[in-house]
């Protein structure tokens, strides 16, 4: 097989890491050949750090310091955003368990009610019936009069999960952006 010669010059970009204490690692007993390892390595690395500030026009440390709050602002702002969303939907998740558990237990609760709040038939149906208040008090602590369907939040739950996907594209992007500057 040929192997394309630009794949062959193209060498990987790796992320910018930090130097090597030669000094400690002498200490530790490495040899004189580990030495002269580390000194080239710490020279790609700053070669690497050179090219990289050079390429995103941050010689000077103020802009440096700039582009580092920017994108870790930009980080925290797509976290918050996706945490948001995760608590949306956990909300969703909450109510739709409270309408289903109110639309199985309303017709126990209304013969419950027609019997006089009788304790034999509250004794009998007592967890159906604590369901029914448990969904009752979380429609009370709703905002809106209207009780949304399930159907309705089933749709705003995948548009959720949608926009969800997206904001992570961007975190690991934005994650990835800002470690290398920071």
């Amino acid at each position: 097989p040929f192997i394309n010669r630009k794949q062959a010059v193209e060498k990987q970009q790796y992320p910018v890491n930090l130097l090597v204490d030669i000094q400690a690692k002498l200490q530790e007993g490495k040899g004189a050949g580990y030495e002269r390892w580390a000194k080239i390595f710490n020279l790609k690395q700053m070669a690497k750090t050179i090219n990289f500030l050079t390429e995103n026009n941050l010689l000077l440390y103020e802009d440096l310091e700039k582009k580092s709050q920017l994108s870790t602002d930009n980080f925290n702002e797509i976290s918050d955003q996706i945490k948001g969303i995760e608590n949306r939907m956990k909300e969703i998740g909450n109510l739709k368990t409270h309408i289903i558990n109110y639309s199985k237990t309303r017709d126990i609760y209304t013969v419950y009610r027609k019997s006089g709040y009788s304790k034999k038939y509250y004794e009998e149906h007592t967890a159906d019936l604590l369901l029914h208040k448990a969904a009752k008090a979380a429609f009370d602590e709703l905002d809106t009069k209207k009780i949304p369907t399930v159907k309705a939040l089933q749709r705003e739950y995948t548009g959720l999960i949608s926009e969800k996907r997206k904001a992570y594209a961007k975190y690991h992007s934005t994650k990835k952006e800002m470690k290398n500057i920071l």
